[in-house]
């Protein structure tokens, strides 16, 4: 079987909170008349250099046209030789992806779902085998940037509530005042009706002053503490671990940085998405961090459902423990999606998708309709919880 063709489309999806996400579905072609899908996911971080979708589609082609969609390693082998950026080499960056990690896992994810399609078994079966079929999830909640957004943030938490939502998240650092009193009012308005997972830092503070604040919040009862200091700042990370009794977990984005964060015991638990290249690549970050003795989630850029689908949902069917409630949500934060049918949520639990693949069908109807240019210079876009006009 050999891949003979490649379609990017590009699309444009709207958040709950009416920020736009682009991403780019690929359809990748085989001589068996089967057609792979993958994801580009969630480009928002590169708003003002963003891939042109033509040079992109030509350089996709020339990596994976001719090659062995059953190959998956080899294809490692390959693309790992002109992509640098992801596995061995990355960038000390916030979010920890690249355009060429992202890529990797999209095109890896289209041959994860040939083969699965080709073999007639869940993409799962092709990784070792389901050891559940549920995960536990976090709704993400980002930062107020006015005092008028704390009434009406509050008013979306009531309605993910009623809906079942009982677990989130939160990101600080835009407007730490603001924050505080954000906080404040969701504590004074449900209590301990709702469980807030963490506190998100995302990488924007030197380390004292993230530990001023962790305490300062203490009363608002979360779980853990994410991205407390600046990229590469080990030895802050450290002294935060060292001074707290919460959890501290990081997005790991290279075998060079989950190393360090060994070495230096800066973090309780190992963030991982398939965004930093792809299902093979990240399940060997959930092997290091098991070696280590550390704990692991299941990260996200928030995909739509077909990427949901690798990422949470067939990755994370395989994984031997998840000790925390992943944050993949992204087939309810956004208001459309492309495939026929969504990966299920009910409340704050995710169901792994069932049957050949990765479980999801294309909807063309959808995708025709969502179709977009792939840029975001005049709209809001939101990425890692920083909203931008």
């Amino acid at each position: 079987m050999k891949i003979t063709k490649v379609d990017l489309i590009p699309v444009k999806t709207e958040r709950r909170s009416g920020a736009v996400s682009r991403h780019v579905v690929l359809k990748v072609h085989t001589d068996e008349g089967i057609v792979g899908l993958g994801e580009f996911s969630d480009l928002g971080i590169y708003r003002y250099m963003m891939p042109d979708l033509e040079n992109l589609k030509i350089g996709v082609n020339k990596l994976m046209v001719g090659e062995n969609p059953l190959d998956i390693v080899k294809f490692h082998q390959k693309v790992s030789k002109v992509l640098k950026y992801y596995g061995h080499h990355s960038m000390p960056i916030y979010p920890p992806y690249t355009l060429d990690s992202q890529l990797v896992a999209a095109m890896e994810m289209a041959m994860y779902d040939i083969s699965g399609k080709y073999l007639n078994t869940p993409v799962y079966n092709l990784l070792g085998g389901k050891v559940r079929d549920t995960f536990e999830v976090t709704y993400p909640l980002f930062s107020c940037k006015s005092p008028e957004d704390i009434p009406a943030r509050l008013d979306t938490v009531q309605q993910l509530y009623d809906e079942g939502w009982d677990r989130m998240r939160y990101y600080v650092g835009e407007n730490l005042e603001l924050d505080e009193k954000f906080l404040e009012a969701f504590r004074d308005r449900f209590g301990k009706k709702i469980t807030l997972k963490a506190l998100d830092f995302q990488r924007k503070m030197y380390w004292k002053d993230t530990l001023y604040w962790i305490e300062r919040f203490k009363p608002f009862e979360f779980q853990l503490v994410e991205s407390v200091s600046f990229g590469e700042d080990y030895e802050g990370m450290a002294e935060i671990r060292r001074r707290i009794d919460l959890p501290v977990s990081e997005h790991i984005s290279s075998y060079a940085n989950a190393l360090r964060m060994i070495e230096y015991e800066a973090v309780d638990i190992f963030n991982v998405s398939i965004q930093i290249g792809g299902i093979y690549t990240a399940l060997k970050f959930f092997h290091i961090g098991e070696a280590a003795g550390l704990k692991c989630l299941l990260s996200t850029t928030q995909e739509m459902s077909i990427g949901t689908a690798a990422t949470p949902c067939h990755m994370g069917a395989v994984v031997p423990e998840l000790h925390y409630p992943g944050d993949v949500v992204g087939p309810v934060l956004y208001k459309q999606d492309v495939t026929k049918e969504r990966v299920k949520y009910v409340g704050p639990r995710m169901y792994l998708p069932e049957g050949p693949g990765l479980g999801v069908e294309l909807d063309e109807e959808k995708l025709a309709a969502l179709e977009s240019p792939l840029h975001e210079w005049e709209e809001i876009t939101s990425h890692a919880g920083v909203v931008v006009q």
